[in-house]
C-alpha cells in the first residue's frame, strides 16, 4: 500500500457562487508587507514575501486576481498551512533519517486500520455496483479504496500533532473592509458582531446559501446582526434587479423579510406578473401599494446604492458576506461562518 502519492497538503477551493467579469484590482502588496512575519514554527520566521515566493509568482498572480486584498489573503492563509506541513515532515524525516515521502506513508500507514466489517459493509451498500462479483473477488480492492479514502484524514492528524509539538504560529492578519451596515436588518443594534450580506434573487448560489444563514441566525440568537443589501448581477441575471426593487417596496411596508422569503422560495418567478403574484402570498402587504411603488420604481435609487457600495467593497459575485468587515464569498458550510464569528466574540470579549 503506497500513500506517498495522496495529497496530503490543504488544496485551496473556491466556494459556489454566481459572478460576471470585473475590471481586476491592480493594487499590489508593497515591499513592507512583504516583510511582515506569516509564519513562526519554534524560533523560525518566515515572511510574507518568501511565503509569497514559495507559492510562485504566476500561480499566485492568477489565483489573487493580481493581488486583490481579499484574495491574497485567501491565497497566502491556505499556502501558509500547506508550508508549515511541509516543513515540519522535512525536519521530522530528516530527525528520523528517512525522506517525507516514506515518513507519512509509514504514519498514514499506522492510523489507517480497516476491518472486514468495513469491508463488508462497504460491499453491502454498493452490491448492484458489483453485479455478480462476490465479496471474495472484490476485497483487496475494497479494502485498498477504503484505506485510500482514510489516509488523507489520518495524515492530517499526523501533521496536526507535529503542529502541536512545535507550537506553530500563523501570523497573518484577515484584513476587513468597511461596509456600511444599511439596510434590512435582523438581530439587536449593539451587538458584536454584525454580518452583511450582498445577494442577488436570481442566484441559486444565494437560494442554497439561505438555509445556512437561519442557521447562523439561531445559532447565535441575540449576539449578531445581519443586514442585507442588494447586488444585482444585471449582465447575468436581468430580473435580478427588478426583484431586488419589488423586495425594497415590500421593506417600505415593513415587510422585507416575508417578501425576501418569497423570492428565495423554489420556482420563483421574476417578471412582473410573477413579482406581483409573490405579493399576494406575502402576509400583511397591501397589493395595490406595492404595485404602485414597482411601478414608479420608486426603490430603484437604493438597490443602485447598494451595488455601488458593494462594488466599493470589492465584491463581484455573490453571495458576498462581510463579517465584522472579513469577506466570505460564496454559498459555505456553517462552520466556515462559525470560525469567523466565534474569534469575533471572542476578541470582543477580551476588550
Amino acid at each position: 500500500m503506497r500513500f506517498a502519492a495522496i495529497v496530503l497538503l490543504q488544496v485551496l477551493t473556491l466556494a459556489a457562487a454566481c459572478s460576471q467579469p470585473a475590471t481586476p484590482d491592480a493594487g499590489t502588496a508593497d515591499a513592507a508587507a512583504k516583510s511582515t512575519p506569516a509564519i513562526r514554527i519554534g524560533h523560525e520566521t518566515i515572511s510574507v514575501g518568501e511565503l509569497d515566493e514559495w507559492i510562485k509568482d504566476q500561480w499566485f498572480e492568477q489565483e489573487t486576481e493580481s493581488g486583490k486584498t481579499s484574495k491574497l489573503f485567501e491565497v497566502r492563509a491556505g499556502a501558509a498551512e500547506n508550508m508549515v506541513a511541509q516543513r515540519l515532515l522535512e525536519a521530522e524525516a530528516e530527525r528520523q533519517g528517512t525522506t517525507s515521502d516514506a515518513l507519512i506513508e509509514a504514519e498514514v500507514e499506522k492510523r489507517v486500520a480497516v476491518a472486514d466489517a468495513d469491508v463488508q459493509r462497504f460491499y453491502d451498500d454498493n452490491k448492484k455496483s458489483f453485479g455478480e462479483r462476490a465479496i471474495g473477488e472484490m476485497k483487496a480492492q475494497i479494502r485498498e479504496h477504503l484505506e485510500r479514502r482514510a489516509a488523507p484524514e489520518a495524515a492530517r492528524k499526523y501533521v496536526q500533532e507535529l503542529r502541536e509539538v512545535a507550537k506553530v504560529e500563523v501570523l497573518i492578519e484577515q484584513p476587513r473592509t468597511q461596509v456600511e451596515a444599511t439596510g434590512p436588518a435582523r438581530g439587536p443594534a449593539d451587538a458584536k458582531v454584525t454580518i452583511i450580506e450582498f445577494s442577488d434573487y436570481q442566484c441559486p448560489f444565494c437560494r442554497r446559501a439561505e438555509p445556512t444563514l437561519q442557521q447562523v441566525l439561531a445559532q447565535y440568537e441575540g449576539k449578531i446582526r445581519f443586514v442585507f443589501r442588494h447586488f444585482p448581477l444585471d449582465r447575468i441575471h436581468p430580473q435580478a434587479r427588478g426583484a431586488s426593487e419589488a423586495a425594497a417596496c415590500a421593506a417600505e411596508q415593513g415587510k422585507f423579510w416575508e417578501y425576501h422569503a418569497e423570492l428565495f422560495t423554489e420556482g420563483a418567478q421574476f417578471d412582473r406578473a410573477g413579482l406581483d403574484a409573490l405579493a399576494t402570498k406575502t402576509p400583511g402587504l397591501d397589493p395595490a401599494a406595492f404595485k404602485l411603488c414597482v411601478d414608479e420604481r420608486k426603490t430603484q435609487a437604493l438597490v443602485e446604492a447598494d451595488l455601488q457600495a458593494g462594488q466599493a467593497a470589492g465584491v463581484t459575485g455573490t453571495p458576498a458576506f462581510f463579517i465584522n468587515g472579513i469577506p466570505l464569498r460564496g454559498a459555505l458550510p456553517i462552520d466556515d461562518f462559525k470560525k469567523v464569528i466565534d474569534a469575533e466574540l471572542a476578541e470582543k470579549a477580551k476588550g
